[in-house]
């Protein structure tokens, strides 16, 4: 305690030294803690609410060399019966419905999944049951419902006697079973499930998939290892399974293969989207932590050797060297802890960017990054490290000082020119090193992302309206389906402002995912690992025109593209080129999903999962000729605000059948900022992180200069008696702290030269040597050194040099 209150007095007495030093612990701090909650909550606990979720790996097929996200249902029973590899595995998939109480209909997202998902996941319910492990086993006779904690108070108040009460979920009665417990979202990372429903009720609930083809794959599927079981062990038996079933089912399983990943590496949910661009935060923390160490360093080392003769002083009068290492650490350690519990507070504001940037989506997103105790006890530990390692080298060096020698030194401290001064100068070299490669990685980045915003899309996003609809389940088929479509679209049409409708299955650049075919050409000759799966899309007459893709031969699709007619499609570019190079491909006919399709019309290519993803092959086809998913989406090109039509649009649809309603409407322009979500991101969250090494760079060497500057007020009073000017003091003092930052400056452009090449893949239309941010942020970073120089050294041409000789 003495200790502590001698450290508080002496910190105290130096406010700015002290102001400077828990400031940059506190950004330092602040902004790993934030980065290592984001990890946290996104990456290592993927599925909040899971018991032991290190052993749920994730399972996913192949064909060729391309990555399905999902899994048929027979293909999975069958990897089931590997029980000594597998404790259980499961499968889901999720989906929009319309909840309906009384006369209140709700949209809200939730999962099917079979009858054995609560119990593999550890899941215990809050309120009533869970499923039956037979409740998935008979085509649409359980309807039985499980609805999540936050929507049970938010819709129910909490109220326990929702057990056993009828609902309606897309127009389908379902008892209310059970209440799952709010800490569980579902298996889809990032999204929050309101209610889970038996597999067995697919039709109803989503109205997709098969249980019984083999080649639909659409489940996502996961998976509880056995105790002591690796991935690779599990691994190698679904190889040799995969193998067998390849000849048992050689129409449905050629080239099909499963694999083992764990949540890391899932090619579906958040993961994908905020992995690289948390790997990159990582590093970017890390280094702002080196810079945050060499700060405190620096300060610290300044700090004692301002304390020489105070030292020297104490050790002459018997002190030992391990009290006074004491002393100091406790200094050091006092200053940790003001850092790291300032830091917290930052962390408790800045943790929550990540949902305030997020796009708009009528997905309900749920990003884990709330603060919990293992952040706390990880920023508790990282302070006290931080205290002890970098208050531990100042405090030996400080306490062996050469006492005959300081004592003789008549009031002056002999710091300058000595090894501390030459230790601080290359630590804050370090500090503007480093942040000149985080500044630079910022910088590429930040115009990544301007240059994403202004990318070829090929299609044009602005003054149009999506609208997803779900009429199965108003009891729709195909048939009937197909004349409630042309209805609508008819009706839409006739609206003033409105330019063009249409309708397709999928839209491209959202977060979900589109479906795929294999696809097969007579005399193209398939390469090894070629795959042959293309994605595509339903569309009707109109789509191109509405959503403004330009059709470079060819025709658009017409009201005659019937059942009755030639079955056709329309094909992209890349399509063109891979299957009939140099040739005109109209004409030409593929098959795809056993059925021939005869090229009418060739579509610019565009941009369909990602924004830096590679050319691929695409192709459409008309609705009439099959609608293989009744859920189709409405698009619509306005002639004003486009978001202005959607009360528009639902009276259009009331009035044509008041039971189907839109689950969602959006427009295109925020639908697609899904796809620049990584580049936005990124570009911000390392805006964040470079301007805090921007200021802990800043804040170091003015930190230090006015350190030393303090220590040679009594040499800048005489030197100013004896003749020097107030230019010659700046010059000097300038001249010094430049020096080391422009020293600083080259180390960091070659590490950045080294550095900013791992960026290459992440970045859009910006080379990672791009000249102009290497010298807009080389030349950012000269004049904020410049300044952090300039204000202590215009403080040395303040002294009085009269003070100066009579305190001399």
């Amino acid at each position: 305690m003495s200790d502590l209150r001698f450290a508080l007095r002496q910190l105290a007495k130096a406010p700015g030294f002290t102001a400077i030093a828990v400031l940059s612990l506190a950004l330092g701090i602040g902004a790993t803690t934030t980065v290592f909650c984001w990890i946290q909550g996104i990456l290592l606990n993927p599925l909040p609410g899971v018991h032991r979720q290190e052993e749920i790996v994730v399972l996913t097929t192949s064909h060729a060399d391309q990555m399905w996200d999902t899994c048929s249902l027979p293909d999975i029973k069958d990897y089931r019966e590997q029980r000594d590899v597998f404790a259980g595995i499961i499968a889901s998939q999720v989906t929009p419905a319309c909840l309906t109480i009384g006369e209140q209909s709700t949209w809200l997202y939730g999962q099917i999944a079979t009858a054995n998902f609560f119990d593999l996941l550890g899941v215990q319910p809050l309120l009533g049951r869970l499923f039956l492990p037979d409740e998935d086993q008979k085509p649409g006779g359980n309807p039985v419902l499980v609805l999540g904690e936050r929507f049970w108070r938010r819709q129910f108040n909490g109220d326990p006697s929702v057990i056993g009460k009828a609902v309606q979920l897309n127009r389908h009665a379902f008892t209310v079973i059970g209440v799952a417990p709010a800490s569980f979202r579902g298996t889809m990372s990032g999204l929050i499930c309101d209610f889970w429903a038996p597999l067995s009720m697919h039709h109803a609930v989503a109205n997709m998939g098969s249980l019984e083809q083999r080649d639909d794959h659409w489940l996502h599927t996961q998976a509880r290892l056995q105790p002591g079981v690796s991935r690779e062990q599990a691994q190698a038996v679904v190889d040799a399974v995969a193998a067998r079933l390849e000849k048992s089912y050689p129409n449905t399983n050629q080239q099909i293969r499963l694999h083992v990943l764990d949540f890391l590496h899932a090619p579906y949910g958040v993961q994908p989207i905020m992995g690289p661009v948390l790997a990159i935060l990582l590093a970017v923390s890390l280094g702002v932590v080196l810079i945050v160490a060499a700060n405190l360093a620096s300060l610290l080392l300044a700090r004692a050797a301002g304390r020489q003769k105070e030292i020297a002083i104490r050790l002459a009068v018997g002190a030992s060297r391990v009290r006074l290492v004491r002393q100091l650490l406790t200094e050091s350690l006092l200053l940790a802890g003001l850092g790291g519990g300032l830091g917290i507070v930052i962390a408790f504001w800045a943790v929550d960017l990540l949902k305030r940037w997020q796009p708009p989506t009528p997905l309900p997103i749920g990003i884990g990054t709330e603060i919990n105790t293992t952040t706390l006890a990880f920023t508790v530990c990282g302070s006290i490290v931080t205290g002890v390692l970098f208050g531990l080298i100042p405090a030996l060096r400080a306490s062996r000082p050469d006492l005959n020698s300081t004592l003789k030194d008549g009031g002056r401290t002999s710091s300058s020119g000595s090894s501390h001064q030459r230790l601080r100068s290359l630590l804050v070299l370090g500090e503007v090193a480093l942040s000149l490669v985080l500044l630079v990685g910022a910088g590429l980045c930040i115009k990544s992302a301007q240059r994403a915003y202004h990318a070829e899309l090929g299609f044009k996003p602005d003054r149009v309206l999506l609208a997803g609809l779900r009429i199965g389940m108003n009891g729709y088929n195909e048939a009937t389906g197909k004349v409630f479509y042309a209805r609508l679209q008819e009706r839409l049409a006739r609206l003033p402002g409105v330019e063009s409708v249409a309708l397709s299955s999928w839209f491209p650049l959202g977060f979900e995912g589109g479906p795929q075919h294999g696809v097969t050409v007579q005399g193209h000759e398939q390469k090894p690992g070629e795959d042959s799966s293309l994605p595509y899309s339903i569309v009707s007459p109109g789509y191109f025109a509405t959503l403004g893709i330009p059709l470079v031969d060819g025709r658009d699709f017409t009201d005659h593209d019937d059942d009755s007619a030639l079955k056709v499609a329309i094909i992209n570019e890349t399509m063109a080129k891979r299957y009939w190079p140099g040739q005109n491909a109209i004409g030409h006919k593929f098959k795809a999903a056993w059925r021939e399709l005869t090229v009418v019309g060739v579509a610019k290519d565009g941009k369909y999962r990602s924004l830096n993803e590679p050319p691929r092959g695409f192709f459409y086809t008309p609705f009439r000729q099959g609608v293989w998913d009744l859920n189709l989406g409405l698009c619509l090109r306005t002639r004003g605000d486009p978001s202005l039509f959607g009360a528009t649009l639902q009276r259009e649809l009331r009035q044509l059948d008041p039971n189907v309603a839109v689950w969602a409407t959006i427009t295109m322009d925020d639908y697609i900022k899904a796809a620049f979500m990584a580049p936005v991101l990124a570009s911000r969250l390392l805006t964040w992180l470079g301007i805090v090494a921007l200021v802990l760079a800043a804040m170091g060497v003015y930190g230090v200069v006015a350190y030393v500057v303090s220590q040679r007020t009594q040499e800048f009073g005489v030197r100013m008696a004896l003749g020097a000017s107030t230019g010659d003091v700046l010059r000097l003092v300038i001249g010094q702290g430049m020096r080391v930052a422009v020293l600083g400056i080259g180390v960091g452009l070659l590490g950045a030269f080294a550095v900013t090449r791992l960026l290459a893949g992440f970045l859009y239309g910006v080379s990672p040597f791009d000249a102009l941010t290497f010298g807009a942020v080389t030349l950012g970073l000269a004049l904020v050194s410049l300044l952090a120089c300039w204000l202590p050294a215009r403080r040395a041409t303040k002294v009085d040099p009269v003070d100066a000789l009579r305190a001399e």
